[in-house]
């Protein structure tokens, strides 16, 4: 938190500045000033992305993706493998932590595939480190798209209305964090929890606690997120909506983690579906991949094929009993009861990353079955 802080008073503080360079130079002041705060903090990510982009922007340049097809392979791997080094437990001193490694490693392989592909013109190396360079996301996301960032950048002008948007954004973040999830959930919910005169209370409490600050937590990050970008003129992705709300956990999903999750859509999913023609295994490994995003441990293997299997159950559901489906997806009565399965579903297989390890997660199963 106290980073994003320093990153949130970096923003308003250069906004006066940013906003009275000519367009021209405002994009670059921007550059400039979050390679001079990552450097400053952790040097060995602004070494790793500037490596990686630059050695991903050559192959581009010469257009090697045409003779060798092994460079597009390279491309996506490059910046994928300080990901897994680290996520696998290969930790830094903290002075060089790769900071917002998960994020702008799959930002890279976003364009790299989409290059490939033919998806989006290839970008100068100046167009992508502007866009891998961009503080308000450097730290917690979101994984926004290279188009959308360009685009932003080409009607960059100030607006009084999106500023004003920007600051009211930082509050909503600030309350998620500090007074939904720290005080609420995680003070307030878990006090309850420990006078709690049943253990099945107890538990349930606790995994209500967790739960909901985790929501808020990442909610309200990427709030922070969303709001430095508006004070710097630029619109970041939605990365949550409401996603409680949803009465399936396919729907569930669309509203969570939106950026993540339409990024393992996008380049794990179809991919994987259109070469072996099976969308369920095609689902379960997307699913995989997002849960290993947050942690290579057989922990998230878990969580992550759970998810999968709910979502399975979501699409055969319609499938297999359409009437209900159309009842629970439909009715206002019925959605309801699809908001509270959904939030308990959730909340429950939650359970699976909230413990330590294996011995915790079967005690707390033992003291849920008791």
């Amino acid at each position: 938190m106290n980073l994003q802080l320093i990153f949130i008073a970096v923003v308003i503080l250069s906004s006066p500045v940013v906003w009275h360079l000519a367009n021209y130079w405002r994009t670059k002041l921007m550059l400039l000033i979050t390679i001079i705060i990552i450097s400053y903090i952790a040097p060995i990510s602004v070494f790793i992305m500037a490596f990686v982009a630059i050695f991903q922007w050559l192959i581009w340049k010469n257009n090697y993706f045409k003779y060798k097809k092994f460079a597009l392979l390279l491309s996506i791997c490059l910046p994928l493998l300080p990901l897994i080094v680290y996520k696998a437990g290969y930790k830094l001193d903290h002075w060089i932590i790769p900071l917002g490694l998960s994020y702008y490693a799959f930002r890279q392989v976003h364009v790299a595939f989409d290059c490939y592909k033919g998806v989006i013109q290839k970008p100068s190396l100046l167009e992508y480190f502007q866009y891998l360079f961009f503080l308000p996301v450097m730290l917690i996301g979101p994984i926004h798209r290279m188009p959308d960032f360009e685009r932003s950048l080409r009607r960059l002008k100030w607006d009084a209305s999106m500023f004003s948007e920007g600051m009211e954004r930082l509050l909503y973040g600030l309350v998620k964090i500090n007074f939904l999830g720290n005080f609420i959930c995680n003070n307030k919910l878990t006090l309850l929890a420990l006078h709690a005169d049943s253990h099945v209370l107890k538990l349930y409490l606790d995994i209500i606690a967790f739960t909901g600050n985790a929501y808020f937590q990442f909610a309200g990050f990427s709030d922070l997120a969303i709001g430095m970008g508006l004070i710097w003129g630029i619109r970041v992705i939605e990365n949550f909506n409401a996603p409680f709300l949803a009465t399936n956990m396919q729907e569930f999903w669309k509203r969570w983690h939106i950026s993540l999750s339409s990024w393992c859509r996008d380049y794990v999913f179809q991919p994987l579906a259109a070469i072996s023609r099976n969308p369920r295994f095609a689902l379960i490994a997307s699913m995989l991949v997002l849960a290993l995003w947050h942690e290579i441990s057989f922990r998230y293997i878990l969580w992550g094929m759970v998810q999968a299997l709910l979502i399975l159950f979501a699409v055969q559901s319609r499938k297999l009993m359409p009437a209900f489906s159309g009842f629970i997806n439909n009715h206002p009565f019925g959605r309801w009861i699809g908001r509270i399965w959904v939030f308990h579903a959730f909340a429950f297989s939650c359970v699976l990353i909230g413990s330590e390890n294996i011995a915790s997660l079967s005690t707390t199963f033992k003291q849920i079955f008791r």
